[in-house]
This record gives structure tokens, C-alpha cells and sequence, in this order.
């Protein structure tokens, strides 16, 4: 995903070596139009502007009668005898019909020799096999610090100009300000701002919260990442000792002396292991220790019924994720949305997906940190567990004796109950084949016992409950058992 500015000299390149049609994905209209006029006007070539609603206009006024329909306006631009260049929102639609296909073709080879260019912009812009190949590709990015800087002093600018908004911003407040805004589209981080100073009548460093709530509603209303809360580390985690010391170990990973030291930002982590071991709450610790925004990726919300709404609900997520960076990308039971194998029910696009999300793991510029969780490991695609892919493969395994106590102690202090006053080795002795969940889970159900038959919580109640549940060791052991044997010889212990 490329920032403004390197977008702009793509896309000049892309005109100058004589690229026809050219497809540029993004959401924001005014951004895209915005590039595609600076490109215009630095090549010295004029710009139409085509939409539905409108048919071709040129920005600095006048329309070309008869244009509202698609073919026609394509079949106006083909017969320009100068270079143009003309921007189409929203044609993709149209690509059903066969006429609006034939004039693209017809421009493309009309104007293979020359700088003109039809640009076709949309939030998602498939294109049938016969134009696809012949297309350049360019996404535009949500827009990155330097950008959002320029940003909130413009807009701070404008408030200040108003009486009854005092602004009170030195230069590294602005750099705060903007980071907060990292991952929102600029027209709604300018609308945050102003929301903002409207709120109590000033913009200043206190608005800082105030951006962080809107940004993870904004982020969230996409329904493709889920912001989540990472306000501990692993002092909270029951175990995990190996990978707290890991992680702990690249808390500075991600700053200047870093960089200065020679390394380059840490790229990931896959956490496997039998379910219920706390991988979860590991993802949620591992964001707290580095004090790194943490968004989750549920593979489920990427799928779509419509051809290629899939594959861009993917490049959306982890531009969202790259836009927000130095942050955390989880993606929990990664298995479920990735795959290499045929599947008749998919019609491969699992392992498209798969392909795309290796793909940005290999080559993503931005210091974006993936964790996935897998609970069956054997799924995931050999390529996604080749080393390079992620930094270190750890494995849960189930908690021995005294993780056992730690975790039920973690989870009565939780709940306002002093572990001092429970027989924690005998309840650890009695779950042995119990994961960190079910533990919990135990936990959670004498509570329930003792508020029914009021009555304090007693070491007696809980191992009751104890004896009512049978962990998943038992109910499957085949299954744990393979999964525990693939950790000792593929994984760290974590």
C-alpha cells in the first residue's frame, strides 16, 4: 500500500509508460480525485471526470452532453484526438455489459502509444479476464502520519480562526494528535477533530482520548477488525513464562535505537497448542507489554457471497492495520480462514486468501506485528510455517501442577476472593488434564454453586465441580494427544 506521494508518482510512471487503463481502489472519492488531478496537471493533460450521475465533466467546468451512459462516455474519450486523462467512479457495475467491455478494449489498444489513460476508481474494481490482464493496479492507502500532521494544523488553522474555539497545540502535541488518527480516512479524522474542539471549545492535547474513542468506532463500523483492549501484560497470564521472556525481550523493538542497532522490526507469531491455554489472552498480553494498539482480524467477517468482495475485505483490514502502525494484527484460529487445499465449497478461495495473506507477511512495509492463534495446526498451509514467515512458533501445552495453582489463584483474585484461603495444591492435583480455560470454568461454576445455596466459596465447592467436568484431554485424548506430540517437535514450549 503505498502513502499519497509515492501513489502520485506511480501513477505518473503509469502514464508515461503508456498504460491505458489503469484501476486505482480506494474509498475516499476526494482523495482519489485529488491524486488523479495532480497527476493531470503535473503532465500538463487535461482531465474528465466521469460518474452515473453526472456523465463527463471537466473540473474546471462544462460537461459533455449525453454522457451519463457508460458506453457512450467511453466512446467519447476513445475518439479524442488529444491525450486525456479520464477518471471513471463507479464503472465496474457496468462491466456486465458487453458494449461497455468492447469500448475499454478499444481504448486499450487506441491508446497503447500515447499518455492517455482511463483511470477506473471504486472501493472494489473486479475486472472481467479479457481487461484484467491489461490493467495496472494501484490502492490508495489511508493516509499516513505526515499526511494526517498536515491535517490536524490545517484544521487547527481553521479553528483557531473562530472565536469560540481556542487552540492550544505545540508541534509534538500535533504529532500526537495525528498518531491517534492513524487508521481513520482523513475526511473523518478531519470530522473527529472538529468534534473535538466543538466538544468543550478548544483543541489541545486533552482531545487525545477523545480521537481513540472515535478512531475504534470508526475502525470497528468496518465489521473487519475488532479493537481490543490490551491494558496487561503478562503478570496476568497463568504460565506462558517463555514467551513473556521473548516478547519482554523485543519490548523496544519497534523504536529508533532499534533501528540504530541494526534490527529490523519483529514480524510475528504463531501460538498453537491445545485449546483453552490461554492463546488468547497471550495475543491480549503480548499488545500490553509493548503498549501497541492491538486489532483483531476474524477470518469469518472476510468472506462474501459477491466475486472479489473477499479479497478486498482483505487488503482493507490489513491497510486499516499498516495505516495504524507500530500495531499489533491478531488473527484468531487462523485456521479457519486459510487453506491450500481444493475445496469444491469455496471454489478456491481459501487458498487465494491464504496466497494474499502470505504474500503481505513476506513483503509488508509497515511495522505491523501479526500473532495468530491455531488450534489445529495441521491445516495451516506448509508455506505459512516456513521460517521467515513468522518469528517463532510457540506452543501451549496444558498447565502442570503449578501453573495449575497459579491459575486458579489468578482467577479467584479476579473475583475478589483471596487463593490464601483455598487448598490450591489439592485443587491442582485434581485437574490434572484441565486447561486454563476449563479451570476458569470450574472456577465460574462453584461461584454459581455457593451464590445458589448461600454460602461462602469453599476449596470443598470447587472441587465438586472439579469431579462434574470432563476436561477435553478426556473427552478426546486421540486429539490432544496428537497435538501435544506436534508441540514437542515443531514448537517452543511456551
Amino acid at each position: 500500500m503505498a502513502a499519497l506521494s509515492n501513489l502520485h508518482r506511480e501513477l505518473t510512471l503509469l502514464v508515461l509508460s503508456r498504460y491505458p487503463l489503469v484501476v486505482l481502489e480506494g474509498s475516499e472519492e476526494a482523495r482519489v480525485e485529488e491524486l488523479v488531478a495532480r497527476v493531470a496537471a503535473d503532465l500538463t493533460l487535461p482531465l474528465l471526470v466521469w460518474s452515473s450521475s453526472t456523465g463527463l465533466v471537466r473540473p474546471s467546468g462544462g460537461g459533455l452532453d449525453g454522457t451519463e451512459d457508460p458506453e457512450q462516455a467511453l466512446a467519447r474519450v476513445c475518439e479524442m484526438e488529444t491525450e486525456v486523462v479520464a477518471l471513471f467512479h463507479d464503472l465496474h457495475p457496468y462491466l456486465e455489459r458487453p458494449e461497455v467491455v468492447r469500448r475499454l478494449r478499444e481504448i486499450d489498444r487506441r491508446f497503447g502509444g500515447s499518455r492517455s489513460t482511463v483511470v477506473l476508481s471504486g472501493v472494489v474494481v473486479e475486472l472481467p479476464a479479457s481487461l484484467s490482464q491489461r490493467a495496472a493496479r494501484l490502492v490508495l492507502s489511508l493516509p499516513g502520519e505526515d499526511e494526517l500532521e498536515r491535517l490536524v494544523r490545517s484544521t487547527a488553522a481553521e479553528l483557531s480562526a473562530r472565536r469560540q474555539i481556542r487552540v492550544e497545540l505545540s508541534p509534538s502535541e500535533v504529532t500526537a494528535l495525528a498518531r491517534a488518527l492513524r487508521g481513520v480516512e482523513r475526511d473523518e479524522a478531519r470530522r473527529l477533530l472538529h468534534q473535538a474542539a466543538l466538544r468543550d471549545g478548544q483543541l489541545s492535547l486533552g482531545d487525545l482520548e477523545h480521537l481513540l474513542a472515535g478512531k475504534r468506532r470508526r475502525v470497528e463500523a468496518g465489521g473487519l477488525l475488532q479493537w481490543v483492549d490490551a491494558g496487561f501484560g503478562f503478570e496476568a497470564v497463568g504460565g506462558a513464562e517463555n514467551l513473556a521472556s521473548w516478547v519482554r525481550r523485543r519490548r523496544e523493538a519497534f523504536g529508533e535505537s532499534a533501528r540504530r542497532f541494526g534490527l529490523d522490526p519483529p514480524k510475528g507469531l504463531l501460538l498453537t497448542g491445545v485449546p483453552g491455554t490461554g492463546k488468547s489472552l497471550a495475543c491480549r498480553a503480548l499488545a500490553g507489554e509493548w503498549k501497541l494498539p492491538l486489532v483483531a482480524l476474524d477470518p469469518g467477517r472476510l468472506f462474501d457471497r459477491f466475486v472479489g468482495e473477499t479479497e478486498a475485505n482483505l487488503r482493507r483490514a490489513l491497510a486499516t492495520a499498516e495505516a495504524m502502525a507500530p500495531a499489533v494484527l491478531w488473527i484468531d484460529e487462523i485456521e479457519k480462514g486459510v487453506s491450500t487445499e481444493p475445496s469444491a465449497s469455496d471454489a478456491g478461495l481459501s487458498r487465494r486468501i491464504a496466497g494474499a495473506l502470505l504474500t503481505w507477511m513476506q513483503e509488508r512495509p509497515a511495522p505491523v506485528f501479526l500473532v495468530a492463534t491455531a488450534n489445529d495446526v495441521e491445516a495451516l498451509p506448509v508455506e505459512l510455517l516456513r521460517r521467515g514467515r513468522f518469528d517463532e512458533v510457540f506452543f501451549f501445552d496444558l498447565p502442570g501442577p503449578a501453573d495449575r495453582e497459579r491459575i486458579f489463584a489468578l482467577h479467584l483474585e479476579r473475583r475478589e476472593r483471596s487463593p490464601a484461603t483455598f487448598d490450591l495444591p489439592a485443587l491442582a492435583a485434581e485437574t490434572e488434564g484441565f486447561s486454563g480455560a476449563e479451570i476458569e470454568g470450574v472456577v465460574v461454576a462453584a461461584l454459581y454453586h455457593a451464590f445458589g445455596d448461600r454460602q461462602p466459596l469453599s476449596t470443598d465447592i470447587l472441587l465438586a465441580e472439579v469431579r462434574a467436568t470432563r476436561p477435553l484431554a478426556r473427552l478426546r485424548p486421540e486429539a490432544v494427544t496428537t497435538l501435544r506430540t506436534w508441540g514437542r517437535t515443531h514448537a517452543r514450549g511456551a
